[in-house]
């Protein structure tokens, strides 16, 4: 199916907002919600870090869902899993196996006294499976759990297509059965991207009109940053449901914006959205230590607000001069992006 060329503007913008979002919500230390005081710094990052931009991952799902199946891709199970081994799993491997072999040296070499989560010396199969691929749990590279959850949906895409092809819409109700009650028995470590990668699937297998909530756009905004709002308040820890109706709410926004000048800046840098996805947990892990190294003390608000600037502007002549200096390599480490 031949996208329309505004979707698919709009389709690249999003992706590259929401990883945008990811960074954010990555920028160490990990804060779980309830451990946040009511300050206006603290109300702000719970806005953003777990409100606001908690949808990006689910967004993303919805999006992959949707271009797996307009592609055709599900038609051709082989294409389909040489094709993301490609593009999702080698990926994951190469961008996590150098930081596992990292700490492995340093740990075999007592090189630091830091604690790292995880003892990869003496070598152990499972806990090498878990910090490259993420085989029972979050890898080295933590952000890249997406990547793991996202190849093992699309290796489901069989499944899918039997629900999509016969009864789409009772299928979702079996979907959201399985997420509900948790039997892909882990399977999938966040589920309910069973549930958005088959609302995107469903996008395209029953040619939903992508336009259609665009004219709802400011209401839809409004519930969303409403239910942001009540989450910071509240300190809202289950958000499973805002999650899962979350690709509603922001979809239709970023029509607003995918013909303006800021759209078309955002749309010329999109190119760059899967590497800084990659390489922002390993950045602002540098950064941060940076930062608490500092023989001056500066306000963590400013290493908040700072750090993900950094990260974002740094991964772009990163990545130009890795496509320059390195062209097949970075084919290879990009998933051929």
């Amino acid at each position: 199916m031949q996208l329309d060329a505004e979707i698919s503007k709009r389709i690249s913008i999003i992706k590259y907002v929401m990883i945008i979002g990811i960074v954010i919500t990555h920028i160490p230390p990990f804060v779980h919600i309830h451990d946040f005081g009511f300050t206006i710094f603290e109300s702000i990052k719970v806005f953003f870090a777990h409100g606001v931009f908690k949808v990006a991952v689910p967004v993303l799902a919805t999006i992959s869902g949707f271009l797996l199946f307009s592609s055709k891709l599900h038609l051709n199970y082989s294409k389909l899993v040489y094709k993301k081994s490609k593009s999702i799993l080698l990926p994951l491997i190469i961008w996590n196996l150098p930081f596992a072999i990292i700490i492995y040296l340093i740990q075999f070499y007592e090189l630091s006294v830091y604690q790292y989560w995880i003892k990869l010396h003496p070598i152990s199969i499972d806990k090498w499976l878990l910090v490259v691929i993420g085989w029972t749990g979050l890898p080295v590279n933590y952000p890249l759990h997406f990547l793991r959850d996202l190849f093992v949906v699309a290796l489901m895409t069989p499944l899918f297509w039997l629900l999509l092809k016969r009864i789409p819409y009772i299928g979702f109700l079996v979907i959201l059965t399985v997420y509900y009650f948790d039997l892909d028995g882990g399977l999938v470590m966040r589920n309910n991207m069973l549930v958005t990668f088959y609302i995107g699937a469903l996008a395209a297998t029953q040619k939903w009109d992508l336009k259609y909530l665009d004219r709802y756009y400011s209401q839809l905004l409004l519930v969303f940053i409403c239910a942001c709002f009540v989450i910071t308040i509240f300190r809202i820890d289950n958000r499973e449901l805002f999650v899962i109706l979350s690709p509603f709410m922001v979809w239709p926004f970023f029509s607003q914006i995918t013909n303006t000048r800021i759209g078309d800046i955002l749309h010329r840098y999109s190119k760059n959205s899967f590497f800084l996805f990659l390489s922002h947990a390993p950045i602002l892990f540098v950064l941060y230590k940076v930062y608490v190294n500092l023989p001056i003390e500066i306000p963590y608000f400013v290493f908040w607000c700072v750090a993900p600037i950094v990260t974002i502007l740094a991964a772009n002549p990163l990545v130009k001069k890795t496509r320059e200096w390195l062209p097949n390599t970075s084919q290879i480490a990009l998933g051929g992006r």
